[in-house]
């Protein structure tokens, strides 16, 4: 009798620990992202800095840490504030689990203010 509960039981069990990897999997491309958007925030919110820019470093930045696929940047610059937004697929362990992932992130343009205005 254990040897069948063991036979039914350990492929649940094998599924259960890969779907704990998956998952970790999944958060580790959530925090790529989220690391993405800051960069592009970072560059494009300089003075001097362009949309451009702020793709530039969250692609390099992509490129440099992997674990996302697919990978689409936006960044957009108004007048006062920029916003940056990376979207990717998580590694895929278990056929059948598609994980995606998309971190926003804004702030406000850089801009020098003179001391009398301040």
């Amino acid at each position: 009798m254990t040897t069948v509960q063991v036979a039914i039981l350990f492929p649940a069990v094998l599924l259960w620990l890969m779907l704990i990897v998956q998952y970790g999997l999944w958060w580790h491309a959530k925090q790529v992202a989220n690391a993405a958007a800051a960069e592009a925030i970072d560059a494009a919110q300089a003075p001097a800095g362009t949309e451009g820019d702020g793709t530039r470093a969250a692609r390099r930045f992509v490129d440099g840490s992997g674990n996302l696929a697919d990978v689409t940047v936006t960044v957009t610059r108004g007048p006062e504030e920029v916003s940056a937004e990376v979207r990717g697929q998580a590694p895929q362990l278990i056929p059948g689990f598609s994980w995606s992932v998309t971190s926003r992130s804004h702030g406000p343009i850089e801009r020098f203010i003179p001391l009398p205005e301040r």
